[in-house]
C-alpha cells in the first residue's frame, strides 16, 4: 500500500493506460480522481474501481480543469499526484494532416499538460507535497 490515502488526479483515465494506472493506484491505496472528456466512459471506469471518483473535464479548457481541481481540493484538501495522461493522435501522414488536426494534437498533448500542471501545482506546493520532473518520453510527472 505505497500510495495509501494519496489523492491522485489522472487525466485520460477512462480507458487504456490512464485506466490501468488508476487501477494500479487504487490497488496501492490511493484515492483516485479519474478525469476524462467522455462522461459515460469515466462513469463506467469509476464503477470498476474502489476508491475512485469521476471528473468530466477537457484538458484544453482551463475552466473545466479549474472546476475539477476546486472540487477535489474542497473534498480532499489536497492533490498529491497528477498524472497528465490525456492525449490524442491523428492518423494522417504529415503531408495529409490538416492544420486543424495538428492544432488539436498540440492543444491536447502539450497545452493540456501545461493547463493541468499550472492549475494543480500551486495546491501541491502549498502543502509542500508537490514537485515535478519531466520525462522526455512520456511527458510531465508530478509527485
Amino acid at each position: 500500500m505505497r500510495l495509501r490515502n494519496k489523492v491522485a488526479l489522472i487525466t485520460g483515465a477512462a480507458k487504456g493506460i490512464g485506466f490501468a494506472t488508476a487501477k494500479r493506484f487504487t490497488e496501492e491505496g490511493a484515492k483516485v480522481m479519474l478525469a476524462d472528456l467522455n462522461e459515460s466512459a469515466v462513469m463506467e471506469a469509476v464503477g470498476q474501481l474502489k476508491n475512485a471518483e469521476p471528473y468530466v473535464l477537457n484538458v484544453t479548457d482551463r475552466a473545466s480543469i479549474q472546476r475539477a481541481v476546486d472540487a477535489i481540493i474542497a473534498k480532499h484538501q489536497r492533490i498529491d499526484i497528477l498524472i497528465n495522461n490525456a492525449g490524442i493522435t491523428q492518423d494522417a501522414r504529415l503531408v495529409k494532416m490538416t492544420e486543424e488536426q495538428f492544432d488539436a494534437v498540440i492543444d491536447v498533448n502539450l497545452k493540456g499538460v501545461f493547463n493541468c500542471t499550472q492549475l494543480v501545482v500551486p495546491h501541491m506546493l502549498e502543502v509542500k507535497k508537490g514537485g515535478y520532473r519531466q520525462c522526455f518520453e512520456c511527458g510531465w510527472y508530478l509527485w
